[in-house]
């Protein structure tokens, strides 16, 4: 089990001092939101940081902020605060959706968006995908620098950033568009889907998909568009294309991962049945 005497807490007021203790104290602290990943490294027999910043005071990363054109998140907001805040938003239904089923309700009260966005190891989480299909980009600032980024670009970079800098905002275009997000688990208790599934489109004037964005988490170490299938289905009638059969011909795309939970054939197979459902629901709507 993971040593975890000795670990050093500070407690940041604000986005300054945070950003200037990442800073002074280098590689031996990282920055802690909800905390709900980095306390269950010593179950995990996986070692961490001897320091850590807290996030959890810093008022102006707790804000979201609406118009009809966007959605602008603070990074330390909590899952089931954005599930609340987006239950009349049906632009968006695949963020509400995935903050809602996320984990378990314990989780959900403490895990934030910031938290979910910048968990490397972390290779099941759900709001990831919805983000990558709303078009999310991120905004990250050091203490000398501030910038967005496209959500794919930042998932890709993630692992070899500046060590002293945060995520802060996570800015959302509105639109003419709907959104889902499809999930499955080995058991109904379980915490942490073998395969989850985001899903936004438009519809034509002729009833035919227009724009899909499909975004897949949990099968590979890290979440990724599935652009084969989005090719795939642009164009198709939406009332008539036969998802599930598309999905099998470009499951292909995927390396599924071996993991404790499932093996990485399973998480293949169960692909197109969640792409089918989604667009199911989608339909639905």
């Amino acid at each position: 089990m993971a040593d975890t005497t000795g670990k050093q807490v500070i407690v940041a007021k604000n986005l300054e001092e945070a950003l200037a203790a990442l800073t002074n104290m280098g590689l031996s602290a990282i920055p802690v939101a909800g905390g709900t990943w980095v306390m269950r490294a010593p179950v995990r027999q996986e070692a961490t940081a001897q320091s850590f910043v807290s996030l959890h005071a810093i008022e102006e990363l707790k804000g979201i902020e609406a118009t009809p054109k966007e959605l602008v998140v603070g990074a330390m907001v909590s899952h089931r605060q954005l599930a609340i805040e987006l239950s009349d938003m049906a632009d968006l239904n695949a963020i509400r959706v995935a903050a809602e089923k996320s984990a378990n309700p314990s989780v959900r009260n403490m895990a934030t968006i910031g938290g979910n966005l910048c968990s490397t190891d972390f290779m099941s989480p759900d709001l990831v995908p919805a983000l990558m299909v709303c078009d999310a980009t991120i905004q990250v600032q050091s203490a000398s620098a501030k910038t967005e980024i496209a959500i794919e670009d930042y998932i890709e970079s993630r692992s070899v950033r500046p060590k002293n800098e945060l995520v802060t905002r996570i800015r959302l275009p509105r639109g003419l568009f709907r959104s889902t997000h499809q999930r499955l688990m080995m058991r109904k208790a379980g915490e942490y889907p073998v395969a989850n599934l985001s899903m936004r489109l438009s519809i034509d004037g002729d009833g035919r998909i227009a724009d899909p964005r499909i975004a897949v988490a949990s099968v590979e170490n890290q979440p990724r568009r599935w652009m084969s299938l989005e090719d795939a289905l642009r164009g198709e009638v939406a009332s008539k294309v036969a998802t599930k059969e598309l999905a099998i011909d470009q499951v292909k795309e995927f390396t599924g991962r071996d993991g404790p939970d499932a093996p990485g054939w399973y998480r293949l197979r169960v692909l197109p049945r969640l792409a089918s459902d989604a667009l199911a629901d989608l339909m639905g709507d």
